[in-house]
């Protein structure tokens, strides 16, 4: 489902992530280079997770990969996949002031290590692992062979855990976004479209909200019992039940939401099994307090799906995980996982239940409390009865 390129309203709103958000975090990052006893940190990004720069630097890639370096003592650098006469563009979607390009990645790196200075220093390295291709990365390393690479992911991560108001600002936006697109989508789904048809003009009206980025997955009539999948030319008929997932990216933020749909009349198993995915959620929601971990957080939804059918249709898809900067972040809402839930943390919450040829979908992305986590939007029908005509 990742796309080859970012297309959508990519700009910086800064009202809602004002400079002062990002020059206290690059403070933060600054503190953590030289508590490390490093000489400099540099982040990897590319257009699918870019989540450790944009956290510092607010710029996504929209094809590609960028690069953030971070030296205690100076302004940071910007490393941005774009021609020459593209960085003022650049320079407009970051907090960043020193933005420079680079067709090769292990090039503009080195270049700017040596410019700095850094050639044979110790340099801690984010995303090298998980996002930097291994040709690049031997590349780097074997143009600079004095320089010491040591992996600070796991600090970074920790640092990043703090969420602050901000973050959770923009999350909250870009839940209201894919709210309104499963509010839009009962006027969309009906006899005769098609999912491709339906998908198209959904994805339209969330980018219309501002949406950077939209992943969306389907599964309608027969195929509702059996598994979520990208949209194809299928027919809506009348009794279809429709299950649809959304994820929206608005401002770096993402966002998710699921909803099930009928086209016509809804029966009595299809409200019953949709009730009991929608009660899952409700009850990891009621879970989700500030300082749980998300093994808690799953054993309420395995409390409501009392049936080991449920539970393994449900835990197929998994239950769901914390959500900000990067389309899936921990802590993880599984069995097992002990990471703690953060002040301000946000958490995408589904239950697909897929059972005896029916299904039934439900989700939403929720801001964890000190008493439990409050939805972002409204609160839906377990069903959506659309028009059959």
């Amino acid at each position: 489902m990742h796309p080859v390129m970012k297309r959508g309203g990519l700009y910086w709103d800064r009202a809602l992530l004002p400079p002062a958000v990002f020059a206290g975090r690059m403070k933060l990052l600054r503190e953590a280079v030289a508590g490390a006893g490093h000489d400099a940190w540099l982040l990897y990004g590319d257009a699918q997770r870019y989540g450790a720069v944009a956290w510092a630097s607010h710029f996504l890639p929209r094809t590609r990969g960028c690069a953030l370096l971070v030296v205690p003592d100076r302004d940071p650098t910007l490393l941005a996949s774009v021609g020459a006469r593209d960085v003022p563009a650049a320079k407009t979607l970051t907090a960043v002031e020193d933005v420079r390009p680079f067709s090769r990645f292990a090039d503009g790196a080195a270049a700017l290590l040596r410019e700095r200075g850094l050639e044979s220093g110790r340099i801690g390295t984010a995303g090298f692992e998980t996002r930097l291709g291994a040709i690049e990365n031997d590349a780097l390393r074997s143009t600079l062979p004095r320089a010491r690479w040591e992996a600070i992911d796991d600090g970074l991560d920790e640092l990043r855990a703090e969420r602050d108001v901000a973050s959770l600002d923009a999350i909250r936006r870009a839940a209201e976004v894919a709210d309104d697109g499963l509010a839009t989508a009962a006027d969309l789904l009906r006899a005769g479209t098609t999912e491709r048809r339906a998908e198209a003009l959904l994805d339209r009206a969330l980018r219309r909200g501002g949406a950077e980025d939209v992943r969306i997955l389907v599964a309608s009539g027969p195929r509702a019992g059996k598994g979520l999948r990208p949209a194809d030319d299928r027919g809506l008929v009348p009794g279809d039940i429709v299950l649809l997932h959304v994820s929206v990216e608005l401002q770096r933020h993402w966002a998710e939401a699921a909803q099930t749909y009928s086209i016509g009349p809804a029966s009595d198993a299809t409200w019953s099994l949709a009730d009991i995915a929608g009660r899952a959620v409700g009850a990891m929601a009621a879970a989700a307090r500030v300082g749980a971990a998300g093994r808690a957080v799953a054993r309420a939804a395995r409390s409501v799906l009392a049936s080991d059918e449920l539970a393994r249709s449900a835990l197929a898809y998994g239950l769901g995980h914390a959500i900000c900067l990067d389309p899936e972040e921990r802590p993880l809402v599984a069995d097992g996982e002990e990471r703690p839930i953060a002040e301000h943390e946000a958490l995408a919450l589904h239950v697909v239940l897929q059972v005896g040829g029916r299904g039934a979908i439900a989700g939403a992305t929720v801001a964890a409390g000190e008493r439990g986590a409050s939805p972002f939007g409204t609160k839906r029908s377990s069903v959506i009865e659309c028009a059959s005509l």
